[in-house]
């Protein structure tokens, strides 16, 4: 179902298409930003059901907050924003201007598809004409005895941060990230800038962010961070968390051998799993996310996912850019325009770890017929490029912006050698 299959006499008599959003999040966001803008331009165009206003858009929030960027959350630990105001990305005022209600701590416990209704843990109901299922992800925990002890903290949301904050300062002997991705690398920096004196990375992989570098440019980021007075252990398997009431310590093994290691705060960064029990439990299909088609529709067809929590064509992307991407999509299907379907996104990230400026993209591992060129220069510079039939399909710098701009703009087209060549 999309907006444009009310443009009935109700429609034209003033009365509004309900689309509410669950998830106030980079996804739920801009889907409701999208849905304005593209509104607004099917309006100028005088396309018949697209009046300006005919939309009710209605954003419920989990949280206690307005729309901040997750990716900052370590630096509330870190302590350069111990208010959640100051990582608001939007002020009242967009909201308004933008006419985008958005209802703070309101979470959805149940979806009446058939009524069109959703139930709020409060005890209020509201209905929707189109439902966008913008529920995020939650942090996955590893299987090992004392994995729920106080002192093993998850880091998703804004009081998750804080909490840890409160946490490391009372204990600033020591502490363990487990998990060697971005926000891991991000958490045990901030951890050591807030003043703990030993913190420790255990990656399970035998490299650092195995998502984004090859084993080149992981060599160089271990050797800064270890130059930075970080404990790096790679190959590392958890074995369990330690302690009878709280964290006392936890083990793993590493090197053929067993380790003990002694802390009062542990940070499990392994990932997260889409938020799915709202829609298994209202009968969507779902197998690892939500699964959605091109035009980010779900089983039932009023109502759509994207995001976090959406499963396209077998893949959960789990990242920014695709939650990004998705939004444009979905709101366009919604308005009835069907010349812009999702087709997927390349994973891509531009990162800053350390001090040093990461950029990745599409492949990471080699494959059967690549060519890979590989560009080694200097103590804090690494380039390498996979390409396949002539196109880049994979990039890693490590080093200057430009280079990453650069490559980032040739991803997927047809490069030579010394296209990928410095010029300096």
């Amino acid at each position: 179902m999309t907006a444009s299959e009310f443009n009935n006499d109700d429609v034209k008599g003033g009365s509004k298409v309900k689309v509410l959003i669950l998830g106030n999040g980079v996804a739920g966001i801009s889907v409701a930003k999208e849905l304005r803008s593209q509104e607004a331009v099917h309006a100028q165009l005088g396309r018949a059901g697209d009046a300006s206003g005919e939309l009710e858009i209605t954003v419920l929030a989990r949280e206690s907050y307005d729309y901040y960027s997750r990716i900052r959350l370590p630096e509330v630990f870190g302590g350069e924003y111990l208010a959640a105001e100051l990582l608001a990305l939007y002020k009242p005022s967009w909201y308004a201007e933008h006419r985008i209600g958005v209802s703070l701590a309101s979470e959805a416990v149940a979806i009446d598809r058939a009524a069109r209704r959703v139930m709020l843990a409060a005890g209020e109901e509201l209905s929707y004409d189109i439902l966008i299922l913008a529920l995020g992800a939650v942090p996955a925990r590893p299987t090992v005895p004392g994995a729920f002890l106080s002192g093993v903290c998850t880091v998703r949301e804004y009081d998750d941060a804080a909490r840890l904050r409160s946490r490391a300062l009372a204990h600033p002997e020591s502490a363990a990230v487990i998990g060697g991705g971005l926000l891991g690398l991000e958490a045990a920096r901030h951890l050591q800038l807030l003043g703990v004196r030993r913190v420790s990375v255990l990656e399970v992989a035998p490299r650092l962010l195995p998502r984004q570098l090859d084993e080149g440019g992981a060599v160089l980021l271990k050797r800064k961070l270890e130059a930075m007075g970080l404990v790096i252990v790679t190959g590392a398997s958890l074995s369990a968390f330690e302690g009878r009431d709280r964290l006392e310590g936890l083990s793993y093994a590493a090197g053929g051998s067993e380790r003990r290691l002694e802390t009062a705060t542990a940070v499990v960064s392994m990932g997260v799993r889409p938020r799915l029990g709202l829609a298994k439990a209202a009968g969507i299909a779902t197998s690892r996310g939500i699964l959605v088609d091109r035009s980010l529709r779900t089983s039932d067809p009023s109502i759509y996912a994207l995001g976090d929590c959406a499963e396209f064509e077998g893949r959960v992307y789990g990242i920014i850019p695709a939650a990004m991407e998705q939004a444009p999509c979905c709101a366009a299907a919604i308005l009835g325009d069907v010349s812009k379907p999702y087709g997927g996104t390349i994973p891509s990230n531009i990162l800053k770890v350390a001090g040093l400026d990461l950029f990745s993209a599409g492949i990471v591992d080699r494959g059967d017929g690549m060519e890979e060129l590989v560009l080694d220069l200097g103590e804090e510079r690494y380039e390498r490029y996979l390409l396949k039939d002539g196109l880049l399909v994979g990039a890693i710098v490590v080093g200057p912006k430009e280079r990453a701009r650069a490559a980032k703009a040739q991803m997927g087209s047809p490069v030579s050698r010394a296209d990928l060549e410095p010029k300096d």
